[in-house]
């Protein structure tokens, strides 16, 4: 049996194991929503990371090229 907590709603007080229980699903379903937009955020941010490393990669390399050239045609 589940006994309500006093002054916090949706939460109760499980009888047998004295645990508190969150049983406001709308809290939940926004907590899961909340921690996946935080989770593809986190994911888009390594991502432009990567893309931003690899772009300086590949300018580093078009600088080397271009002094090459010029130091083969001196």
């Amino acid at each position: 049996m589940d006994i309500p907590v006093k002054g916090k709603d949706g939460f109760y007080r499980d009888s047998e194991t004295n645990a508190i229980l969150n049983k406001n699903n709308e809290e939940y379903q926004n907590y899961v929503a909340n921690r996946k937009r935080l989770l593809d955020d986190k994911e888009k941010m390594k991502n432009l990371e990567d893309k931003v490393e690899s772009l300086s990669s590949d300018i580093g390399d078009i600088k080397d090229m271009l002094s090459s050239l010029l130091n083969n045609n001196k």
